[in-house]
C-alpha cells in the first residue's frame, strides 16, 4: 500500500467526521456552479443591467469566493485539531511532519475534488429548474438549457485550488510537539472560564445603544449611523459569547438550589466550558446569519413594496416637461419642438387605444441671491386641477402662505420660503403627491405667481394619466430611445411610471437573487461549522457518558442533557442573529416607511424551519453514536 492509498483509506475510514464538510462543499459547489451558469448564460442580455448592478454581481462573486476560502480553512483546522491523537499515533510510529502534511493534502484534494464534481452534477441535474426560477425572479424570458462547460471547469478548479491553498497553511494547525504531548497525556488541566463584570456591562451597554440608534434613526441620519451601529453590534456580539454568557452561567452555578437539581449540574457545567470553546464559532454564525437575514429581508421588502413606492413617487403615468435649466439659452423652445413631442406621445397612446387624461401646466424656477438652491413654484389653481384629477383633497391657501408638495420627511411645515420679496409660511406638506417626486415644489396663490416675471425660468409640462399604466411601457421605451440624447439631462424631462417600475423590478430582483445566493452560502457553511463541532464533541462525550452511565446516569437523562446542549448550539447564534436583524429591519421601516414584518417572518421563518430539521437530524445521529457506548 503506497502513501496515496493510505490517505484514501484514511478518508474512507473517517467518512463520518468528513461528512458535514463534504456535503457543505457539495452544496456550496452546486450553488456556485448554478450562479456561474446563470451569469455566463449565452442568452442572458446583461446590457439591460446598469454598471453598478454588474459591479454588485462581481463584488458578490468575490465575497463568496473569499468566504468559502475562510470557511474551508476554519472547517479543516477545527477538524484537524480533533484528530490530534490520531496524528500523535502516527508521529510515535515514525511518520514525519512532511508526510502528515502530504497526507492531509491528499485527503483534502480527494474530498474537494469529489464533492465539487458531485456538486456540479447536482447543479446540472437541476439546472433547468434553477434557470426557470431565476428567470421568473428577475422577470425575464426563461433561459434555455445549455451545457455550461466554462462554469463546470471554473467551479471544479476553484475547489481544487482551494484544497491546495488550505494545505499550504496547514502547518499552523498540526504541530508535532503538541499532538505528542496530548497523546502522552501531559495536557494540563483546563482552567475555569473567566469573565469580566466590566466587559459584561459594556456588552449590554453597546447593545442598548446600538439598538436604540437603530430604532430611532431617520432617513437623513441612516448613512452616518450604519458604520458606528454595525461596529458596536459586532463588538457586543463577541462580548456576549465570550464574557456575558460565561458571567450568566457562572451566576446560575452560584444558585445551588437550581444547580444541584436533577441533571442541571451536568448540562450547566458542560455549557460553562462550551461557551468559551465555541465563542468564535457562535460569533461567526451570528454575524453571518444576521447579515443574510438583514440583506434578504430588506431587499425582499423593497422588492414587494416597489409598486407602492413608484406609485407614490409618480402619480401620473407619464410626465413630459421642458428642462430649461440644462440650457444656456431658451432658443430650443421657440420652434415648437416641445409640442411636437407632446403630440407624438398623444398619438402613440391613441394608436395603442389606451384611454388617457391630459393636463398641461407650467412651473416657475426662481433664482435668488439669498437662497442656496432655486425655488420652484406652481400656482394654486393648477395644483387644485391636478389634485382633482387624482381624486385627492386640497388645502386652502391664504395670503403669505405656501404649500409644500415634497414627499420628504415633515421638515418644511412651519418653515418660511421667500418668493420675490414676499416671505411665505409653509402651512402644510402633502401626504399624497400630485406631481412627480423629482420636483421640490411650492404652491402659491395665483396672483403672486402671475406677478413674477423676472429672474425666473418657466418650464412647461404635460401629464398623461391612464388606469393601467403598465400598458404604456413599450411606447415609453420607444419614445425614450428615440429622444435619448434630449431627455433628462438635455432640454426635456420625461418620467414614466411603467418604465421606472419595470427598471426597479429588474434591479431589486437581481439584488434579491444575489442576497438569497449569498445567504444560502452563509447558511450552508454555518451548518457545517455546527456539524463539525458537534461531531468533535461527540467523540469526547462518548467516553464521558459511558462512565456516567456506569454509575447510574440513564439514557433518558443523557438524551435530555444532550438535547439542551445541542439545542443551545443551534439556537443561540440564530436567536442573536434574529434580534440583530429585527432591529436593523426596524431601522429600514422607520427610515423608508416601508412594511417589513411579513418579509422578516418569511425569511427568518424559512431559515428556522430548515434549522430545526437539521437540528433533529444531528441530534438523532449524535444520540445514536452515544447510545452504542452505553450499558443500559
Amino acid at each position: 500500500m503506497n502513501f496515496s492509498q493510505f490517505a484514501y483509506k484514511n478518508v474512507k475510514r473517517n467518512i463520518k467526521s468528513y461528512l458535514g464538510y463534504f456535503f457543505s462543499i457539495l452544496i456550496s459547489s452546486a450553488l456556485l456552479f448554478s450562479f456561474n451558469m446563470f451569469i455566463n448564460h449565452p442568452n442572458l442580455d446583461t446590457s439591460t443591467f446598469d454598471d453598478y448592478l454588474m459591479l454588485t454581481i462581481k463584488v458578490c462573486s468575490i465575497i463568496v469566493y473569499v468566504f468559502l476560502f475562510f470557511f474551508v480553512f476554519y472547517s479543516v483546522s477545527v477538524f484537524l485539531k480533533g484528530r490530534n491523537k490520531e496524528f500523535g499515533v502516527l508521529y510515535s510510529i515514525g511518520i514525519s511532519n512532511k508526510q502528515v502534511k502530504k497526507m492531509i493534502f491528499i485527503e483534502n484534494l480527494i474530498i474537494n475534488t469529489v464533492a465539487s464534481i458531485l456538486g456540479v452534477i447536482v447543479g446540472l441535474i437541476f439546472s433547468k429548474i434553477i434557470l426557470i426560477a431565476i428567470s421568473n425572479l428577475l422577470g425575464i424570458e426563461p433561459l434555455s438549457f445549455y451545457i455550461p462547460t466554462i462554469s463546470m471547469i471554473e467551479t471544479i478548479i476553484y475547489f481544487i485550488l482551494l484544497s491546495i491553498l488550505i494545505s499550504l497553511f496547514i502547518s499552523f494547525v498540526v504541530k508535532e510537539d503538541k499532538v505528542l504531548k496530548l497523546l502522552k497525556g501531559r495536557e494540563t488541566q483546563r482552567p475555569e472560564p473567566k469573565s469580566s463584570l466590566i466587559l459584561a456591562i459594556l456588552c449590554v451597554a453597546l447593545f442598548v445603544l446600538a439598538y436604540y440608534k437603530a430604532v430611532t434613526v431617520t432617513k437623513m441620519q441612516l448613512v452616518n449611523t450604519i458604520a458606528p451601529v454595525t461596529f458596536m453590534t459586532i463588538v457586543a456580539t463577541y462580548l456576549l459569547f465570550s464574557q456575558l454568557s460565561v458571567f450568566i452561567i457562572k451566576s446560575i452555578k452560584n444558585n445551588k438550589r437550581f444547580y444541584k437539581k436533577n441533571t442541571n449540574m451536568l448540562w450547566i457545567s458542560n455549557l460553562y466550558y462550551k461557551m468559551q470553546d465555541n465563542t468564535r464559532m457562535f460569533f461567526l454564525i451570528s454575524i453571518t446569519s444576521a447579515v443574510a437575514f438583514t440583506a434578504i429581508g430588506s431587499v425582499y421588502a423593497y422588492w414587494k413594496d416597489q409598486t407602492r413606492q413608484v406609485e407614490l413617487a409618480y402619480p401620473q403615468s407619464m410626465h413630459f416637461a421642458t428642462n430649461k435649466e440644462a440650457l444656456d439659452s431658451q432658443e430650443e423652445f421657440d420652434n415648437g419642438k416641445y409640442m411636437q413631442k407632446v403630440d407624438l406621445l398623444e398619438n402613440l397612446l391613441k394608436e395603442e387605444s389606451i384611454p388617457y387624461n391630459k393636463i398641461n401646466g407650467e412651473i416657475k424656477t426662481l433664482f435668488s441671491k439669498n437662497e442656496e438652491n432655486p425655488v420652484k413654484i406652481i400656482k394654486e389653481s393648477k395644483y387644485k386641477e391636478l389634485a382633482k384629477e387624482l381624486g385627492e383633497d386640497t388645502a386652502k391657501l391664504n395670503e403669505n402662505e405656501a404649500l409644500s408638495l415634497t414627499l420628504l420627511e415633515n421638515k418644511k411645515v412651519g418653515n418660511k420660503v421667500v418668493i420675490e420679496k414676499n416671505t411665505l409660511k409653509v402651512i402644510k406638506q402633502v401626504n399624497e403627491p400630485v406631481m412627480p417626486a423629482y420636483y421640490d415644489l411650492y404652491v402659491v396663490k395665483d396672483d403672486l405667481y402671475n406677478k413674477i416675471k423676472d429672474n425666473c425660468i418657466v418650464d412647461k409640462f404635460t401629464n398623461f394619466d391612464t388606469k393601467n399604466y403598465m400598458k404604456t411601457l413599450d411606447l415609453c421605451k420607444s419614445f425614450a430611445n428615440k429622444y435619448k440624447e434630449e431627455l433628462n439631462y438635455g432640454p426635456y424631462k420625461f418620467l414614466s411610471k411603467s418604465y421606472v417600475l419595470n427598471y426597479g423590478k429588474i434591479t431589486f430582483s437581481t439584488l434579491l437573487f444575489l442576497t438569497i445566493f449569498i445567504g444560502l452560502i452563509f447558511f450552508v457553511t454555518s451548518s457545517s461549522f455546527l456539524y463539525n463541532k458537534i461531531y468533535m464533541d461527540c467523540q469526547d462525550d462518548k467516553e464521558k457518558y459511558m462512565k456516567l452511565n456506569k454509575i447510574g446516569l440513564t439514557y433518558k437523562e443523557i438524551r435530555k442533557i444532550s438535547t439542551i446542549e445541542i439545542g443551545l448550539l443551534f439556537l443561540a447564534p440564530y436567536i442573536v442573529a434574529v434580534i440583530h436583524s429585527t432591529f436593523t429591519l426596524l431601522a429600514v421601516k422607520n427610515s423608508f416607511h416601508m412594511e417589513v414584518a411579513s418579509s422578516a417572518y418569511i425569511v427568518m421563518g424559512s431559515f428556522f424551519i430548515v434549522l430545526v430539521i437539521y437540528f433533529l437530524i444531528i441530534r438523532r445521529n449524535y444520540l445514536k453514536e452515544i447510545k452504542e457506548y452505553l450499558i443500559n
